[in-house]
């Protein structure tokens, strides 16, 4: 006698499949938002104290 598993578990597997890029994508989105910002953060500190260099306090 065969057993029906595999009728019963296609849906198990495309509600994992989609999770699994749900969650890719949302990685990717997190690490690019995390670079942007540390950027824009780096780039303001500079353009903050980039006055100072000329005067020799730094």
């Amino acid at each position: 006698m065969k057993s029906n598993r595999n009728c019963s578990g296609d849906g198990g597997m495309t509600v994992m499949s989609v999770i699994s890029l749900v969650l890719g994508m949302l990685t990717l989105i997190m690490g690019g938002a995390y670079l942007i910002n540390h950027f824009l953060t780096e780039r303001a500190y500079r353009n903050k104290w980039k006055d100072y260099e000329d005067c020799g306090v730094l």
